[in-house]
Parts: C-alpha cells; structure tokens; sequence
C-alpha cells in the first residue's frame, strides 16, 4: 500500500465543505511540468497574465528566510535562481492562500501561519535534509482545513476557542463526531487536490498522532516524517511565543516533543537553546 493511501483511508466524513477549484494558470503549469523538459518561456508566460500569482510568487522568492543572494524581481530570474521545481512549489502554495483567503478575514491566521512557516524553514535547514521551500509549505499550510471548516460551519469559531489547549488526538475525535469531517483530513485532501507533494499531505493527517508515526505504527514516508517533526518543533516555538493559532495556545509542554527530538537527533538541551534563540528573534521583529 503506497504511503498516500495511508492518510486518505482516514476518513474525513461528510462533505458539507466545497474545496476551492484550481486556477486555470495552476493547472496549465501542471501540465507543462509534465514534460521531460518543461518549457520555461511557456511557464513564464503564463506567470505573467496571472497578476496575483506572479506577484505573490516574487513577494514569496524574496522571503528573508530563504536567503537568496539576490533580490529577484523577474519570473524568469526566479526560473533560473529557484529550478522550475522548486518556483512550482512557491507557485502552488501562492495560489490555493489566495483561493482561501477568500473565505473569512483570517489575517491572524495567515500571520500566525507564516511565523510557523518561517520555523519550519529554519530547523529543516538546520538540522534535517529537506527543501526548504517543502518545509516552508508545511508550515503555511498544515492548518489550510480550517478556513474551509469556518466557512462550512457558522459554529466551527465558536467550537475552536472551547476546545483551546486540548490535544490534538482529542481535538480531532471532537471535531469528527461534532461536525462529521475535522480539519486535520480536511487540510490534507485540500493539498493532494492541490498538486502538494505526498509527504505535505502526510504531515497534515498526522498532526493529531505523531508519536504512532514516529514509532512506526502508521505507514508514512521518511519525508513525511521529517516534515511532521519539523512541524512539532515549530508549533512548539509559536505556542510558546504565544501567537499561534488559539487552539494551541497552552502551557502544557507538548507530549511528543521528546520523541520528535531523539527522532531527528536534537538534543534537549540544544532545542531549548534554539526555542530561545527564535522567541528573542520573534520579539525584536515585534519591537522594530
């Protein structure tokens, strides 16, 4: 059984949610780049009649994070810096923000979102061999369920900030029985649909059970994985920060923190160093 099927035979429930359709530019990209040699001129081109995406795409190159040495401001520059793999990964994930974005006013959201996206980048730099531009998706979308959930569901709000603090597992179970879907599976269908590379969609399923993947109770991809570690990591960081997302805004200490560091070979010692190093870096970005 491929890993994908894993995941997708987690039952999300009803459907009262309609995931957002694909842009045409999205779709005609896909298409390109399944040619041996994908044609760059054509890719750009279409880059260019899409005015959001081609600006949300340069807006996202240029991200601090990734540090590039030069500041691109032309699609065909981004081309030839990022690889056409890497500029599809910042294409899909500028378009389907964009189509969700359109559900509610979710600028705290998206804020919180992008400060766990930037986490994510640093430690999958850091301390793993992942993409970077994989582990920053992760981050930005391992929540991409809930805008669908608020908009389906006038109660969803209302239901997030009862269950603030609860575990994931428990939050999950309540969600399903509650609204018959949860927004873990939610998130993860959006990005399969999405073109999101398998190991995203993972890492979005099995939020709620990472110790059973780490341990290697449930079939996942050694991608997936990493991603679903780095994710912890960077959730714990936020949480901590105390600008995440309400539902984890806890004391608690998380659970399966220490099953994620000895599975990517952090030590404790040397991860509290780096929770503090990300809060000092988060609070003087807040202060300038």
């Amino acid at each position: 059984m491929s890993m994908i099927h894993s995941w997708k035979n987690q039952k999300a429930g009803q459907k009262p949610y309609v995931i957002p359709s694909r842009p045409e530019s999205l779709v005609s990209i896909v298409e390109l780049m399944k040619a041996q040699e994908p044609n760059t001129e054509q890719i750009a081109a279409i880059l260019r009649k899409d005015v959001y995406l081609y600006s949300s795409v340069l807006a996202a190159v240029n991200v601090p994070v990734f540090a590039l040495n030069h500041k691109i401001t032309d699609i065909n520059h981004a081309i030839t810096l990022l690889g056409l793999d890497r500029l599809f990964s910042i294409v899909r994930l500028a378009a389907l923000k964009n189509s969700l974005s359109t559900t509610e006013r979710l600028d705290r959201f998206w804020d919180s979102a992008t400060e766990v996206a930037e986490i994510c980048a640093s430690i999958a730099v850091k301390y793993t061999g992942l993409d970077i531009h994989t582990a920053y998706s992760i981050g930005m979308m391992h929540d991409c369920g809930i805008p669908l959930m608020l908009e389906s569901h006038p109660d969803f709000k209302a239901f997030l900030r009862e269950a603030n603090a609860q575990d994931l597992l428990s939050l999950q179970n309540d969600e399903q029985k509650r609204f018959g879907s949860n927004h873990f599976q939610v998130g993860a269908e959006i990005a399969h649909l999405w073109y999101m590379p398998d190991s995203i969609c993972e890492a979005i399923a099995y939020q709620p059970t990472v110790i059973t993947v780490l341990e290697g109770t449930l079939p996942c991809s050694d991608e997936g994985k990493l991603l679903l570690s780095v994710l912890t990591l960077a959730k714990d960081i936020s949480t901590v920060y105390r600008r995440f997302w309400r539902i984890y805004d806890s004391s608690e200490p998380v659970p399966q923190l220490s099953v994620v560091l000895e599975y990517i070979g952090l030590p404790d010692i040397e991860y509290l160093d780096l929770r503090e190093d990300f809060i000092s870096l988060l609070e003087s970005r807040e202060n300038d």
